[in-house]
């Protein structure tokens, strides 16, 4: 009987040694898990960080871009008339 106790108790100590190890190897695998996130949070932070600065100038880029599409637009339109007007002294001068 008394086998029969101290071979249970043996068998609760390694159940107990396994689970031990287990906990210790996923205490391991989450202190990675940890390092690596940490680094990616460094990394993007750096990168990150000169976000604002970036939006603002392309923001500006753009405004002034939209600036001189509208002058060439104008332009363009002001060449139109006289591309027009042209045409119609030409027609104009042949029916004289």
């Amino acid at each position: 009987m008394i086998y029969l106790i101290v071979a249970i108790n043996f068998s609760i100590t390694l159940l107990n040694i396994y689970i031990a190890l287990r906990v210790w190897q996923l205490g391991l695998l989450v202190a990675r898990i940890n390092t690596i996130v940490v680094n990616y949070e460094g990394y993007f932070n750096l990168v990150l960080k000169a976000t604002p600065t970036v939006i603002y100038q392309g923001q500006t880029n753009i405004h002034q871009i939209r600036q001189r599409y509208d002058l060439i637009q104008l332009q363009v339109a002001k060449i139109k008339q006289l591309i027009w007007l042209i045409d119609w002294s030409y027609s104009t001068w042949r029916k004289i």
